[in-house]
């Protein structure tokens, strides 16, 4: 049975987190029921969906649908992440419209689990828009997207040490909830000892990315993270959202409240990793 957290358990949890975010560059924070049922359906789901089906539901070009190893790299680096990746972006969903695939009881989990992840990013990004007073309404649907990467024993290469390099994600910030162990982030830095993140069921791990390092002036550096290879061979997943601001308003920076062109920076991050374009 999985460990649910109470309402007033996840209201306070997510309050507590957005002074580690600003402090620590990272937080974990507790998971609304509603979220939780949500979330594990979907990781538990995932890798059970035919090939057939998956081929008919994917759209590569907008970076949407089920998209299979080969297609991202970690940031900057040529090495593949060895996974499998669904992405679904709220903008997109007119377009899923009619495909089989959205009659399924996963799809529909996926949609909720989009729902209850952007509400938690959207709380924790207003929270810290407020602990700086920043001048701007940020809102983070229209261009945020959720991601679900299945790590299967196929794609292991023993060699690496990493399923997925070292990298941050060039987001706002970013919501994790894997289903087993092997997240590490490196909280002084990239060439600096990694530590590994151990949450419990109800729990998911909050980091922080480029843009809000772009908007703070470097007051908040990025959190650089990756996936540990790990020495058991299982099948690891994890559910992904990627928050970034509604590309088509304009923004101004904490403390200067200069001018900044977060559209060119979510977009040249986007595609550093070999996705298609944001804009």
């Amino acid at each position: 049975m999985k460990n649910l957290s109470t309402t007033n358990d996840v209201g306070a949890s997510l309050r507590d987190s957005i002074s580690s975010i600003v402090m620590k560059g990272y937080a974990v924070t507790k998971i609304p029921k509603s979220a939780q049922t949500a979330i594990w359906t979907a990781l538990d789901g995932i890798d059970a969906v035919s090939s057939e089906l998956k081929r008919s539901f994917s759209f590569p070009n907008e970076t949407d649908g089920f998209l299979p190893m080969g297609g991202e790299h970690a940031k900057y680096t040529t090495n593949l992440d060895l996974c499998d990746r669904f992405c679904y972006w709220y903008k997109n969903r007119h377009v899923h419209r009619g495909h089989e695939f959205t009659n399924e009881n996963l799809y529909t989990a996926i949609v909720a689990c989009e729902k209850e992840m952007h509400a938690m990013a959207q709380q924790l990004i207003s929270g810290i828009w407020n602990f700086f007073n920043g001048a701007d309404e940020v809102r983070v649907r229209e261009n945020s997207y959720l991601q679900v990467c299945v790590y299967a024993n196929k794609y292991r290469e023993d060699e690496r040490n990493y399923l997925q390099d070292c990298h941050e994600d060039g987001h706002l910030i970013t919501l994790i909830k894997p289903t087993r162990d092997g997240l590490v982030i490196f909280p002084a830095g990239p060439k600096n000892p990694e530590v590994s993140v151990f949450l419990r069921d109800d729990e998911l791990l909050a980091i922080t990315g480029s843009l809000l390092t772009a908007i703070s002036e470097e007051k908040i550096p990025p959190m650089y993270h990756a996936v540990r290879n790990p020495f058991v061979r299982m099948m690891r997943k994890s559910i992904v959202y990627f928050a970034i601001p509604d590309l088509s308003q304009s923004y101004t920076t904490f403390f200067s409240r200069n001018e900044i062109d977060i559209s060119k920076l979510a977009d040249e991050s986007h595609r550093a990793f070999g996705n298609s374009t944001l804009i």
